[in-house]
């Protein structure tokens, strides 16, 4: 494996995981948590930072940690297509966001049930497309053995 590429498609995962969360979040989930809240308006406030609020430095690491993490997972599956990307990114999405999802639900008062079950179906949903592009990513310019040696000059 090239670690240029590697490190491309870990960069580039990490952005489209980014991506996929924000708008999942933004024409989805935002109003979806509005519809189902964990707690008073007064409590809410208190929890989540404001857009104004966030910390960039520590958005980018997070979601370079999860593009990585990402990006690892579908190299060491071996999943080669889009497909079987995608078929990995849904088996390690569903367990990872369950792990975290139903963890939080347990032992904070950050989500209500109904807005844990459907954040783990979003967020494991998200990190399938990306895992399905890591796969695309990292197997694209691959040439399978029998075709190279069909190939003019080689």
């Amino acid at each position: 494996m090239n670690t240029a590429r590697f490190v491309v498609t870990g960069l580039t995962t990490s952005l489209l995981n980014l991506v996929l969360h924000a708008a999942v979040y933004v024409v989805f989930l935002k109003d979806f948590f509005a519809a189902h809240p964990a707690g008073s308006p007064e409590f809410l406030q208190q929890l989540n930072k404001g857009m104004d609020q966030l910390v960039p430095w520590s958005l980018a690491l997070s979601a370079l940690a999860l593009g990585f993490f990402v990006t690892i997972v579908v190299r060491w599956s071996g999943a080669a297509t889009f497909g079987s990307g995608l078929r990995a990114g849904l088996v390690v999405g569903g367990l990872y966001w369950a792990g975290i999802n139903f963890g939080l639900y347990a032992s904070s008062n950050m989500f209500s049930l109904a807005s844990t079950l459907v954040d783990l179906v979003c967020s494991a949903l998200c990190m399938a497309a990306s895992a399905a592009f890591a796969a695309w990513m990292l197997h694209r310019m691959r040439v399978h053995p029998a075709k190279k040696a069909q190939q003019p000059g080689a």
